[in-house]
Formats: C-alpha cells, structure tokens, sequence
C-alpha cells in the first residue's frame, strides 16, 4: 500500500490535507504527525513513500526534519508546504533535499494532486493508490512539463512594455554582470499589453532543468530604455501528467456488418 505522512500541527488544515487526498487517491495509507519528534518516530518505524511537511512544527522545523529524514533515507519522498512563499524558505528546502516547495494554497488548485498522481505512477502505483500490475516506471521514461506559474508584477507608469529575465544564479542580476538581454546564462522574454506571463503556456522556452530560478522583471519604454531588474524567485518543479484513471478494451457487435 502506498504510505502518505502528514506531518502538520494545525488539525484543521491537516483534516482538510487529509480529506483531499483520501477523496482522490482512496486506496493510499495516510499517516498523521502533529510535531517533528512524532514524525521521526514513525519514518524510523516504517518509512512512508511520501511526505507531505509543514515548516513551522514544534519541537523540530519540517526543513531541519527534512534534512533527517532525506540523509537516512533518500527515496522518501518530500513535499514541503507553507503558507509563506519566501525565499529564504525556498532555499532552505532545497538545501535540506526536499523533493517538491509548494505554498499550501496549493491543495486548493490542484498542484499538488497532480503532482501526488505522477508520484504513484513513478513508484509502480495505480492513479487511486492502489498496487499496479506493471513494474514502476523510470524518470528516465517520463516526458517532464511544469507545473503551470504565473509571474506577475505591478504595471509602471511610462512603461510600453517589460522584459522578464529567468536565470539560476542571483549573482547575474546584480549591477556588475547584469547586461539585459545579452547577460550570459539567462532567458527573456518581452511582454506588452499586459502584466504577467504564464510557464510554460507562453514562455515555452523557460529552462526544463528543475530547481530554484532567479526572474527579473524590467521595465522598457519606446525607446528601448529599460530599468534595472525587480528580481523574484522560485521553485520550478517537473513532473509528467497523470495516467488516464479508467480505460478497457471491449469486443463491438458485428450486427449489421457485411
């Protein structure tokens, strides 16, 4: 049976996690912690596939559990989820080995449900939860897209259109190496008439690797003028879209055929 743990101290969000999955995946075990010390206990009692972790926990953070749990053992998955998207905490997952950064608004819209499906198929499970007959998939076989984000950013007063720059290093960015367009190791993209671009729907060249990227957002005017970047950052995750849940093959009348 595929094992699920929640480790988070809010009950109520908990439940909530909990009831999501159970409607979608029935057939998955799902565990419950309320502290980092309990979590441990039960990963060291019998490891769980996936975990899906809170950051504030007491008694030890999720991201300082998360460093345990992935150094001992490596194949447990973990989502962290949090309601702050900063970047200091985005950094911090990473660092710990967390597999997946996810704001917790994330159960509402879907993301982490799809992601949770490719999870089961990658680990030899069907779509509800249940065991597959066929043997786990590679990620090597598994055709990567991403999860779809949206950058967004206040419109400026005098600006005809801006240019998003997306790049691994903060370093590019800074007023020495940063040079716009021709800056070595980023992407762009120009965006007019509006205020946001969504990955990968209308930036199809966006990096595939996964990880944590930079953006910079400036502002340009007719004359080509542009600002110094506004720079963002976050995680960008790859995973491959779900299993179709039903399918069959079934034998067609033959009546009527000559």
């Amino acid at each position: 049976m595929f094992r699920t743990m929640l480790v988070e101290d809010n009950s109520s969000f908990r439940q909530v996690v909990k009831n999501n999955l159970k409607d979608q995946f029935p057939s998955i075990e799902i565990i419950e912690a309320a502290d980092g010390v309990e979590a441990l206990k039960e990963v060291e009692s019998c490891p769980p596939h996936l975990i899906l972790m809170d950051v504030g926990l007491p008694g030890m953070s999720g991201l300082e559990l998360t460093r345990k749990i992935k150094a001992s053992y490596p194949n447990v998955i973990v989502i962290i989820l949090t309601g702050y998207d900063l970047r200091q905490i985005q950094e911090a997952a990473t660092q710990c080995k967390a597999d997946y950064f996810f704001s917790k608004g994330g159960i509402a819209t879907g993301e982490i449900t799809a992601l949770v499906k490719s999870i089961l198929l990658e680990k030899g499970f069907r779509v509800d939860g249940s065991p597959d007959t066929f043997p786990p998939r590679e990620k090597t076989e598994i055709t990567p897209r991403i999860l779809k984000r949206r950058i967004w950013w206040e419109p400026v007063s005098g600006a005809s259109g801006y240019v998003v720059y997306a790049g691994k290093s903060r370093g590019i960015f800074e007023p020495d190496h940063f040079a716009w367009e021709t800056t070595p190791g980023i992407v762009s993209k120009l965006v007019t008439g509006k205020t946001e671009v969504i990955i990968p729907d209308e930036w199809p060249q966006f990096p595939t690797e996964p990880g944590i990227y930079y953006i910079g957002i400036t502002s340009k005017d007719d004359l080509g003028n542009q600002s110094d970047p506004f720079l963002l950052s976050g995680q960008f995750k790859f995973t491959a879209p779900p299993a179709p849940s039903k399918g069959g093959i079934e034998y067609l009348s033959l009546q009527g055929i000559y």
